[in-house]
């Protein structure tokens, strides 16, 4: 990577340093902060708020407002920058899920309203493939769903009848490596296009698990483009808001329906409480989601990823990878692997090391092997962290000899998971 001009060295130097000062609110705490290789992870804080979002959260929390009229007027903004019908802010991606299968279950009955999650004797029921039946559908059966688990696209037709609520699907579902190009994966897979299309023909709410998908930019209104009815989005991802926010966007009547459904209204979505400065703080994030150049920040991003490869290409017996383009979140990716045999020194040690080491770096563990994710990394970084992968492969290999020798097999049992969705997550099954 080319050096800094004087002026940016400056001010990347001023950065360092206010960045040791701002983490003494964790180390007062014994805490480490760590950097961050892996990505938009829940357990790892999701993202950094540029300064842009964290001084509009500021000024908010300098007046009172409404909270029913700045969420209408905080929605129908994002709707317009956006593209989409109509917006909510929510209490992230699960929330939005939440109070969109609310919507979906009681529409505009007040009485059905006020009796969720007890749903007896209403549609209540909620389909989706066995491949997307993750830990994220207890979101639709708090409100008070029952799902209906289907495998292939006859099955998924046949499921819907005059119990059924709504359709969810999980655009994730890339993480199980189940794509349209291969039909006859384990589990199967009936493809979005599909799923909106046999809910335009039967008239029945089709909600989008879309947590994870910015980038790429078009994806914010993209799915309601092709027909999509509700889709949830997380805040603080890649648009970088609020990590307790998210988004519903799609159909004006039930994203309105939807905001009924979370706090300040009473009900079963009480809890679901949003602060003016995350109203105000999503926004921001968004405005600057919509602005940003993608193209540059993709450049910025490849160009960490090349400097950490030129570091560890150098290493005899490492290997590298690009990461294919099409798993979600998509950004550039570095995948490393080496004869763990040879070096007597598994990925899961390898993880463990970096993760325990000064400074703390977390990568993300792959069926590709430790991967390296710049995206929510701070610009330069990406030397600390390849410099800190490079000595500890260096010291593993000089202390080989002092660990019992282990078979290729044992040496990879501690790192392979039972379920693919496990593996693309640092630490487990976590979002």
């Amino acid at each position: 990577m080319a050096a800094l001009p004087g002026g940016q060295r400056i001010a990347s130097a001023m950065a360092a340093r206010n960045a040791q000062d701002a983490a003494k609110v964790y180390t007062k705490l014994g805490l480490r902060p760590i950097i961050n290789a892996a990505g938009t992870y829940t357990h790892l804080g999701g993202s950094l708020m540029p300064p842009e979002v964290l001084e509009a959260m500021n000024d908010a929390a300098m007046h009172y407002v409404p909270i029913r009229q700045l969420s209408r007027a905080a929605g129908e903004r994002i709707a317009e920058l956006t593209g989409n019908p109509a917006a909510l802010v929510t209490t992230g991606a699960a929330g939005a899920i939440f109070v969109g299968t609310c919507a979906a279950i009681a529409r505009d009955d007040p009485d059905k309203a006020k009796r969720l999650p007890f749903t007896d004797g209403m549609k209540n029921e909620v389909v989706t493939q066995k491949l997307h039946m993750t830990g994220w559908i207890r979101q639709c059966e708090a409100a008070g769903a029952r799902m209906v688990e289907v495998e292939h696209k006859d099955e998924l037709k046949r499921a819907i009848t005059g119990k059924t609520a709504m359709l969810y699907f999980l655009v994730a579902d890339r993480h199980f490596g189940k794509h349209r190009d291969q039909p006859d994966a384990p589990g199967g897979m009936v493809s979005l296009e599909e799923c909106v299309a046999i809910a335009r023909r039967t008239r029945v709410p089709l909600l989008v698990d879309a947590a994870a998908e910015l980038p790429p930019t078009e994806n914010l209104s993209g799915y309601t483009k092709m027909g999509v009815d509700l889709v949830a989005f997380s805040g603080g991802k890649g648009l970088r808001g609020p990590q307790n926010a998210g988004l519903l966007v799609g159909r004006k009547d039930l994203v309105e329906i939807a905001e009924t459904f979370q706090s300040p209204y009473s009900g079963i979505g009480r809890d679901l409480k949003i602060s003016k400065e995350t109203y105000i703080g999503m926004l921001a994030a968004v405005e600057r989601y919509v602005k940003t150049d993608h193209k540059a920040e993709w450049e910025s991003w490849r160009q960490q990823i090349e400097h950490m490869k030129s570091v560890l290409d150098r290493i005899p017996g490492v290997e590298t990878g690009y990461v294919p383009g099409h798993i979600t979140n998509h950004v550039p990716r570095l995948w490393v692997k080496w004869d763990e045999a040879a070096l007597n020194f598994s990925r899961e040690e390898c993880f463990a090391a970096l993760e325990s080491g000064d400074p703390s770096v977390v990568p993300l563990r792959t069926p590709m092997g430790i991967t390296l994710v710049p995206w929510m990394m701070v610009p330069g970084q990406e030397r600390i962290v390849a410099r800190r992968f490079k000595e500890v492969l260096e010291q593993a290999k000089k202390t080989a000899g002092q660990r019992p020798p282990r078979s290729e097999a044992e040496l990879a049992a501690d790192f392979l998971m039972d379920n693919p969705i496990d593996a693309w997550s640092p630490g487990g099954p976590v979002a």
